[in-house]
């Protein structure tokens, strides 16, 4: 798990705790994990969806790992961001937050990916997490991260224009037996005459990719917050 930042503050630090307690408590299975990944990396495979389609019987071996990872006792509501690149993330994160990009302790924002690990960010009752863009390379395929993933109340998964964008991510979550909600932020940029169709292209894809645990599907813009109804829909879901 990387070490916390200086913003990461109070709840970073006890999962670092919850997990480092899992860690003592099932030496044998983490020595499983990294038996894996190790064959994984020599394989040269990147991603869940590279794994998926090489090496089946080591996914089989992964998914059986998961299986018998206890989730992290993380106290409260907390509430996780995936999204690559550009996806508006940092900025999404603000905004839940009730801050401007621009204040010192904001989320950072810019072109690239501003998140290199986890980071916590505590709200009013619940707490935040940024996870960096690119969410199923293989470093996250570990004991620490799945127990990270099946602890969290609600997961978000960020996209601008299609559910390909993540959708390897999506079917990680969804062999783990795990519920999330996909967010198509900056809605504001598809032009008006144009949005109808895009939801229902969004809504075919899930079905067309055979994703089995879509929770929500929310259609926002966290620059433009009161310009789409979904906002207040997906924080009254996130926080009640």
């Amino acid at each position: 798990m990387p070490s916390p930042s200086n913003r990461d503050g109070e709840e970073i630090v006890k999962l670092r705790e919850e997990l480092a307690r899992q860690r003592e408590e099932t030496a044998e299975l983490r020595g499983r994990f990294a038996a894996l990944s190790s064959e994984i990396q020599r394989k040269k495979i990147e991603s869940f969806a590279e794994l998926a389609e090489q090496d089946n019987e080591a996914k089989k071996v992964l998914l059986r790992l998961a299986q018998e990872t206890k989730p992290a006792k993380i106290q409260g509501v907390n509430i996780a961001l995936f999204g690559l690149t550009s996806t508006g993330k940092s900025t999404m994160l603000n905004a839940l937050l009730g801050k401007k990009n621009t204040d010192p302790d904001a989320a950072q924002t810019g072109v690239g990916e501003t998140t290199q690990k986890i980071t916590a960010y505590a709200g009013t009752g619940f707490t935040l997490w940024d996870v960096p863009g690119r969410n199923d390379e293989v470093s996250y395929l570990s004991m620490e991260y799945v127990s990270f993933f099946k602890g969290l109340t609600r997961r978000l998964i960020l996209i601008t224009a299609t559910v390909k964008e993540n959708s390897s991510m999506m079917k990680l979550l969804d062999e783990l037996g795990l519920k999330y909600s996909i967010v198509f932020n900056k809605f504001d940029k598809v032009d008006e005459d144009e949005q109808s169709s895009v939801k229902e292209q969004i809504h075919k894809e899930i079905k067309d990719l055979g994703l089995k645990h879509v929770d929500k599907v929310y259609f926002v813009s966290a620059k433009n917050v009161k310009m789409f109804d979904d906002w207040r829909k997906m924080v009254d879901d996130c926080t009640n």
